[in-house]
């Protein structure tokens, strides 16, 4: 699928990357072609609506981004399969350890760490975003639930948003409206995994939903823990969220993505696979136990494809600086 996808990226988007490799850092690569070839499968396996976005990034991004997905996988596991929460820290201490390692000349031997190693080295990547990345994630085990929609937007903006600002500085983008773009996305991001993972999670007792629309919409979280299904007032709950998410990323698309440079998009296409699945369950009649939705998309790769051409997400077009 990789060659085959590699026809399809816009002209513009190969020009863009070779301007970027020109300004880059002389730095020798540690990381082998295996530890690469690892973060690719791990994104591949793991993460695979990212993996597709990754693929219409320049070449030379798409290992900086593989690395810092496969670290964000990381990180959830930590706070997901762990036994308790001191284990689960002791982790996060080893992925705050391994962020400091990435700017000094000692990194941890791992493949991941070696493949962002390189990528902070040859593209300068900020460490606000990768230490606020493993802090939020971190900070997420003693949250216990979400008082209101903006909790929920301020967490996606800090934690979901430290994906894209690092694949926009190895883009060589260093823009306001791509950064305001990059934390609008985040947002919605986040409320797409919230509620897609809402079936897990009542199984497991928790619910990620805002205490805010839990009440308004009257929703019986006690009855839905012993037994996880959908409600109409659950549906309700989750119209209310999901659209805050999708109208987040029409405001992108309309305010921030015209306005911020061409080389800006390839990480900005992170939208497209949040947007459909969006659209997906509203199709559902805003029904996250819909089983349809837990399946993957044909559509997303053609999608990303449009996207990429045309600019935008949305009809019509977008024009950039």
């Amino acid at each position: 699928m990789d060659r085959c996808l590699l026809r399809l990226y816009p002209r513009a988007i190969r020009g863009a990357g070779r301007a970027i490799s020109s300004k880059q850092k002389q730095h020798v690569p540690i990381a082998s072609r295996g530890d690469v070839e690892y973060c690719r499968r791990f994104v591949l396996k793991n993460d695979y609506d990212n993996y597709l976005v990754s693929l219409f990034s320049p070449e030379h991004a798409r290992e900086a981004v593989w690395g810092i997905r496969a670290m964000n996988i990381e990180l959830v596991r930590a706070g997901e399969i762990t036994t308790n929460d001191t284990a689960a820290r002791m982790r996060y201490s080893y992925w705050h350890d391994t962020v400091n390692r990435f700017y000094g000349s000692n990194p941890v031997q791992t493949p991941i760490s070696r493949v962002i190693y390189d990528s902070v080295q040859r593209f300068g990547i900020s460490r606000t975003w990768l230490r606020r990345l493993v802090s939020e994630r971190e900070n997420f085990l003693e949250l216990k639930a979400f008082k209101t929609t903006a909790d929920v937007e301020t967490y996606g903006e800090r934690a979901y948003a430290c994906l894209l600002h690092p694949h926009l500085e190895v883009l060589g983008v260093r823009d306001m409206h791509a950064d305001n773009a990059a934390r609008a996305i985040g947002v919605a991001m986040a409320i797409m995994s919230f509620t897609r993972s809402l079936p897990l999670l009542l199984a497991q007792g928790r619910c990620d939903l805002p205490r805010s629309l839990i009440d308004k919409h009257k929703v019986d979280l006690e009855d839905l823990f012993n037994r996880p299904r959908s409600t109409p007032e659950l549906q309700e709950a989750v119209y209310e969220f999901a659209t805050k998410g999708y109208t987040r990323l029409c405001g992108v698309a309309e305010i921030h993505l015209p306005n911020s440079p061409k080389a800006a998009l390839p990480a900005l296409l992170s939208a497209v696979p949040v947007k459909e699945w969006l659209e997906r369950l509203e199709k559902a009649n805003f029904d996250p136990f819909d089983t349809r939705l837990q399946r993957r998309s044909l559509r997303v790769l053609w999608r990303l494809w449009v996207a990429s051409r045309k600019g935008t997400w949305l009809n019509g077009s977008s024009y950039h600086k």
